[in-house]
Order: structure tokens, then C-alpha cells, then sequence
């Protein structure tokens, strides 16, 4: 079972320590939302934090300890539990430097936005919100605690968790704020690479994330954290679009329609559609803006940024095979068409058709009823595939073993993949075992006896 909060409070208390329950669980309580994290700060030294957990035998992690916090895992989730911050914090390098403090006071007035600087100890219950919290709340903003660009110089992270905040809560910045971040993006670059990614995947993943990318394009950041996609603001297109390639992009990440399971991966497909737009623009014959082989360009910008990223080798590869193929258009009405479209982006064509639909949102034109039939006709195929599927090639390894009468190897393979794909191409009859091996035949050069 492991140990509960309960068991955590009584512990510390018993010790004489302080413990308050901080930050998100306060936040998302007043939000009335669920959550799990429930993190702690106290007066207790990192080590001692360490031997008391250690001596109730929770599952702990010290991956943080040298930024004074311990992690435990509680009632089946981790929670934190952080030394009491101190009125130094030298930052604005990869990883900041701490130093610890005595109060909760103390630690408060270090915590990075008002919405996080909520404190409930965690014996009597007691609540402080010291920075005017609940107000923010309820002005749905994002507030630095204090000065804004003393906060984002001591951790310039704090800049894109601001931001993501804006995209998870689906709140603004408040001016000070913004205006904080302007004056210290040039810090961003200090920052380690996954520190950049964690914060962007959240933001991707927000309850609004055209709101987050529109404020981390306002506040600076998106040239240092994403420069692939600065050219992107102010390059006009063609009469077929309302907006410039950013605000397309920023309307598809809005547009397209996500699951949970579906999420990270069409909104990183979605805000990086276009990225190839900017490097191929050029003036057609009639004077407008051409962007010819733009998804080809956008498919290579991508690989390589996503590689930058870290994003994840399998996410990524199906990132840039969506962005590669978001401009083919196969006629529904004819069967191979619309085959060789799912076949070019395998276990992903419900993936790149949310893509192509949310693609249509900011166009001047409407293609909804051509992506309907698509999505018809991808149906259809589905469904005679997995029937075609449970025939596969009418011959089996057996069959051609025997036929040839030739070792085993790779040559098999060859032929069944080739059988199978005339099968699901409704070109040869599941069962049509003759035609089957003169086909067969035919590729190994060798003419029925």
C-alpha cells in the first residue's frame, strides 16, 4: 500500500518540522479541478527529509536533492517535498543555484507566479495566499510574484512555464509580466534542451495552445526556443488563405481535433505544417505568392528541428511523415487512390486526415465535403483490407518451398508481400492459389513446366 499524507504529516510533526502543502494541488483546488500533485515545502534539510521517508519505507527519488527536493511516492503517486527556498536564488544558467530559507514566507515570496504561491499547512490546515492568488484566478492571468524580471533572471525557465500555464489554464499575461518576459528571453539559451522541450510539449498539449503560442511569439521566446518557425510571422500567402503562415498554423493547432492517445502528436504536426512555407515562397506567373514542394521543404526543416528537440525518435518520424503528406489529395472515387494514400503513412491516415481538415479551417474555400468522402472511402478500405488481410497470399511458404523446390530465405518474403498487396488491391482472388503461382512464377523468371 505504501504510505499516506497522512502518515507524511504525522511523521514530520512528530519531529517538529513544518509542512506545507504548496503550489498546483492549491491552484487546481480552487480551480476545482483534479489533481494528483501534491507537493510539500518544510523547514527539514534535504537529507533529513530524505532519512524520515526513508524511515517510514515510501519509494523515494533524489534526483532533485541538490535542489533541496525529495521525491516520494505517495498513495500510488509521486510527490514532492522541497527545503523552504531562501531570499537568494542566483540563477539564469542551465540548472539554478538554491539556497534554502527558514520560512514559509521566505519561500513563498520565491515562488515564480501568484497562482502557484498558495500555502496550506498541512497540521492545522491553516491557508496563506500572500500574493493575491485567488484574485488571479479569478482574472484568469498569469502574475510574476514580484518584480517579474528578478523572477525570470533567476530561472529563465520560469518564462516558458508562464506561458504554458497561460496555455494549460487558458489564462492571460498579465502586462507586467509579459513586459517581464520581453526584457529577458536572451536568457533562454542557458537553458538545457529538455528543460525547453518539457515546457513546449506542454504548452502543445494545453487546454488552449493557440493562446500560448501567440503569447510566446508576443513575449520574445519563440526565436530562441523554436527559431524555425520566427520566419513564419508576417510571411503573407496566396487568396486561398486569410492569414499569414503563422496565424494558419496557430488556427490549424486550434482546428484539429485531438484525443488524448492523439494530442502531442497532431499538434506538433499541426504547428509545424507550413514550417517549409517560408524557405520555398516565390511569385507565380500571375503575381501571387507560390509555395511549390513546401511540405517537401517542411518535412526536411522538421526532421532536423525534432532531432534538436529530442522530441523522440518514433513520435517524430510520424510528425514529419504527416507534414510531409499533407498536401496529397486522392480521389475517393477510385480505390487504389485513396489505398495508396493510407499506405503512405502507415497506422496514421486517421492522423493526417484530422490534419488535412484542420489544414481547410483558415482557407478561403470550404473542403469539408471532399474530406468527408475521403474519410468515407479510408473506411471502406479499411474494412476490405482487414477482410483482405485474414486471406493474405494465397500461397504460403510451404507452398513455395515446394514449388521452386529452393531453400528458405528472404526470396519468400518477396513474393507473399507481393501476392498480398495484389489480394488488398482486389487485383487476385484470396483463393486464387493459379494464379497465385504463375504470378510467382513470372517473378522468379521461371515458366510453369
Amino acid at each position: 500500500m505504501g504510505i499516506s499524507h497522512q502518515d507524511l504529516a504525522a511523521a514530520f510533526q512528530e519531529r517538529g518540522y513544518q509542512l506545507w502543502l504548496v503550489g498546483g494541488a492549491l491552484r487546481d483546488r480552487l480551480l476545482g479541478i483534479d489533481s494528483h500533485d501534491q507537493d510539500y515545502a518544510t523547514d527539514a534539510d534535504p537529507g533529513a527529509v530524505e532519512a524520515l521517508v526513508r524511515g517510514l519505507g515510501a519509494t523515494v527519488t533524489t534526483v532533485g536533492k541538490r535542489f533541496g527536493t525529495i521525491g516520494v511516492r505517495i498513495q500510488g503517486h509521486w510527490s514532492e517535498i522541497t527545503t523552504f527556498r531562501g531570499d537568494s536564488y542566483a540563477g539564469g544558467t542551465r540548472w539554478p543555484d538554491v539556497t534554502f530559507g527558514a520560512s514559509i514566507e521566505e519561500d513563498l515570496a520565491r515562488r515564480d507566479f501568484t497562482v502557484n504561491a498558495f500555502a496550506e499547512d498541512a497540521y492545522t490546515h491553516r491557508f496563506l495566499d500572500l500574493y493575491g492568488g485567488q484574485q488571479d484566478l479569478a482574472k484568469r492571468v498569469i502574475r510574476a510574484v514580484g518584480d517579474p524580471a528578478a523572477r525570470f533572471r533567476e530561472d529563465p525557465l520560469r518564462i516558458l512555464r508562464g506561458i504554458r500555464f497561460a496555455s494549460q489554464l487558458d489564462f492571460g499575461v498579465e502586462p507586467a509580466t509579459l513586459a517581464g518576459m520581453q526584457q529577458t528571453v536572451d536568457l533562454l539559451p542557458a537553458l538545457s534542451q529538455e528543460r525547453v522541450t518539457g515546457e513546449l510539449d506542454k504548452l502543445l498539449c494545453g487546454a488552449n495552445p493557440a493562446r500560448g503560442l501567440e503569447i510566446l511569439r508576443e513575449s520574445g521566446a519563440l526565436g530562441f526556443v523554436l527559431p524555425e518557425l520566427a520566419s513564419m510571422v508576417g510571411c503573407e500567402q496566396n487568396r486561398f488563405h486569410q492569414l499569414d503562415v503563422w496565424g494558419h498554423s496557430v488556427a490549424t493547432v486550434r482546428a484539429i481535433a485531438v484525443t488524448p492517445e492523439t494530442v502531442r502528436l497532431r499538434r506538433w504536426a499541426a504547428v509545424l505544417h507550413d514550417v517549409g512555407k517560408p524557405a520555398v515562397r516565390h511569385v507565380k506567373a500571375n503575381g501571387e505568392w507560390g509555395f511549390y514542394r513546401h511540405e517537401t521543404a517542411g518535412a526536411e526543416i522538421a526532421a532536423a528541428m525534432l532531432d534538436r528537440l529530442r522530441l523522440g525518435r518514433a513520435e517524430s518520424h510520424a510528425i514529419v511523415l504527416l507534414i510531409r503528406r499533407h498536401m496529397d489529395r486522392p480521389e475517393p472515387g477510385d480505390r487504389r487512390s485513396v489505398r495508396r494514400f493510407m499506405a503512405k503513412v502507415p497506422g496514421h491516415w486517421r492522423d493526417l486526415l484530422a490534419l488535412k481538415r484542420a489544414d481547410n479551417a483558415s482557407h478561403t474555400y470550404d473542403d469539408t465535403e471532399y474530406h468527408d468522402r475521403l474519410e468515407a472511402a479510408c473506411l471502406r478500405a479499411e474494412a476490405e483490407e482487414q477482410e483482405a488481410l485474414r486471406a493474405e497470399s494465397p500461397l504460403t511458404g510451404d507452398d513455395l518451398v515446394r514449388i521452386f523446390d529452393r531453400e528458405p530465405g528472404p526470396w519468400i518474403r518477396v513474393i507473399k508481400d507481393r501476392l498480398s498487396a495484389l489480394v488488398l488491391d482486389g487485383d487476385l482472388a484470396p483463393g486464387d492459389r493459379e494464379g497465385a503461382e504463375r504470378i510467382a512464377r513470372r517473378m522468379m523468371n521461371r515458366p510453369a513446366p
